[in-house]
């Protein structure tokens, strides 16, 4: 079961790696590197990867050069146990992989986890002197107040001290097959093989000695506060709010709470998605982003 499907190893195969910030990352380009389209980059959620957007990409081609990749620690970029994997830190990578690629501007996509990278760089571009451009943002579900989270009982095991590196270790497949279709408003849309690639690939690369490590980025949105909500409650460039109103973890009351504090959000309210909207209902989340 922990072997990567042909599913995945064909993503793989379209994608490429590279060294930045002592780390070897997978990334993802679609579209026309040649052309003068504007660039979307995307940041994934938890504990899941960039394959979470192979669904969204040939919507979004005609637009955007798109790049999508794995933070370290998930998907099939390298999951070195000792590294940082702080969600600063992690911005710290993708910061690296865009001087890498030489791009400077771009309109950002997050979903998730990504969601609080994504407020850590409003903070950092807050401060001054930023080294990129951000032309727009659209945020997908994600847990951006976590007194309104309500995460699935493994991932509160995750990340609880010593508990979480045991939960890690004796995850199966078994429990994850039971519990991950939780988080899909129409887990019969899936069929076995999405659930194998997906399990696939957050175990590839010995992925269970850092599932807890991961995990702690949830710790973190609690500490971090003000310094990652406060930009986006001041944000000064244009938001989509585009959210599964099924979604049992990230609660729509989430996207509600962000639109009030953030007057100039638009909301996108998909009433047939959870979680994954942009796997549920790939086409609807393009419509969103492209008027």
């Amino acid at each position: 079961m922990d072997e990567l499907t042909g599913a995945v190893q064909s993503w793989m195969a379209g994608g490429r790696f590279c060294q930045v910030d002592g780390v070897e990352m997978f990334y993802h380009l679609s579209g026309q590197r040649s052309s003068h389209l504007p660039w979307l980059v995307c940041f994934h959620g938890f504990p899941t990867s960039s394959w979470d957007w192979h669904l969204l990409l040939p919507h979004l081609e005609k637009r955007w050069r798109v790049l999508v990749f794995d933070f370290p620690g998930y998907g099939l970029s390298a999951k070195p146990p000792h590294r940082d994997y702080s969600l600063g830190r992690q911005l710290d990578a993708v910061e690296a992989l865009l001087k890498f690629l030489q791009i400077r501007e771009f309109d950002l996509l997050a979903h998730d986890m990504g969601d609080s990278v994504a407020c850590e760089l409003l903070y950092r571009r807050e401060q001054g002197d930023y080294p990129f451009a951000v032309r727009s943002l659209a945020l997908l579900n994600g847990g951006i107040y976590m007194d309104m989270h309500r995460p699935l009982l493994t991932q509160r095991l995750l990340r609880t001290p010593l508990v979480g590196a045991l939960t890690a270790r004796f995850s199966s497949w078994q429990v994850f097959r039971w519990q991950y279709p939780r988080v899909y408003a129409q887990p019969e849309l899936f069929d076995e093989t999405h659930y194998r690639s997906q399990w696939a690939l957050m175990l590839n690369n010995e992925g269970r000695r850092t599932l807890h490590k991961i995990a702690g980025y949830m710790k973190e949105r609690q500490r971090m506060g003000e310094r990652w909500t406060g930009p986006l409650h001041r944000l000064d460039l244009p938001l989509k709010v585009i959210w599964g109103k099924r979604d049992p973890i990230a609660v729509y009351s989430i996207a509600q709470k962000l639109c009030k504090s953030n007057p100039g959000a638009q909301l996108f309210t998909l009433d047939d998605s959870g979680h994954y909207p942009q796997l549920e209902a790939a086409q609807t989340v393009a419509d969103c982003l492209l008027q």
